[in-house]
């Protein structure tokens, strides 16, 4: 790690935590929490980006990724409602606050880390900050309530497919933008261990890792 990146190490950690914190005044302002939770995966998808972009190395943004997944495990366990924008005792039944960056953090390891490509490691993890995020608007416009839906798809498609323009070769980042589609629109909204917040990030990953490893 380079000591003299340590300053953004610390902005980037205040930035998600502004965004844990709207994500709590949305809620307290009647904001239905999967709407409210949006300002945490908008947000946190920005530390994720700033973290490629600014470090030079994996190993101060998978300290900020597994910091926030202790942060928000130890919240969930010991005062859910800390967060309450994203989480907490408003929704026992899902752990999304949690996965998230749990599996953005795989994400790093995996595609930075040990493959050695930042944008790699990135870009799952953007369709679900980035993606999911319309994809909420637009359903809640369209249906007013949370619900998987046709429309919610196709927004969430054509922004992973821009969000893919990050990562060469291209055709291999729209396959995985497709993968994190169809993987959000069928993973349920059931009271399961099955939560889109890493399936989308997983697979979408596994795909693009495979495909970039050996058919690039």
């Amino acid at each position: 790690m380079v000591l003299s990146e340590l300053p953004l190490f610390t902005l980037i950690a205040g930035i998600v935590l502004v965004g844990l914190y709207l994500s709590n005044v949305a809620y307290d302002y009647k904001v239905p929490q999967y709407l409210s939770r949006k300002f945490g995966h908008l947000i946190g998808g920005v530390g994720y980006l700033l973290s490629v972009l600014l470090f030079s190395t994996p190993w101060y943004p998978l300290l900020l990724s597994g910091g926030f997944t202790l942060l928000l495990l130890g919240a969930r366990l010991f005062k859910p409602d800390a967060f309450r924008g994203v989480g907490g005792s408003s929704r026992k039944h899902a752990l999304a606050e949690i996965w998230f960056p749990l599996a953005g953090t795989l994400s790093l390891l995996i595609g930075w880390a040990w493959l050695g490509n930042p944008y790699l490691a990135l870009v799952p993890i953007l369709y679900m900050a980035f993606g999911d995020c319309v994809t909420g608007l637009i359903r809640s416009k369209v249906y007013g309530k949370e619900v998987k839906g046709n429309w919610g798809s196709v927004g969430m498609l054509l922004t992973c497919l821009l969000i893919g323009a990050l990562f060469t070769p291209y055709w291999i980042s729209a396959i995985g933008a497709v993968v994190a589609t169809a993987v959000e629109k069928y993973t349920g909204l059931s009271r399961t261990w099955l939560d889109d917040n890493w399936s989308v990030i997983a697979s979408s990953l596994l795909m693009m890792g495979v495909l970039w490893t050996y058919l690039r």
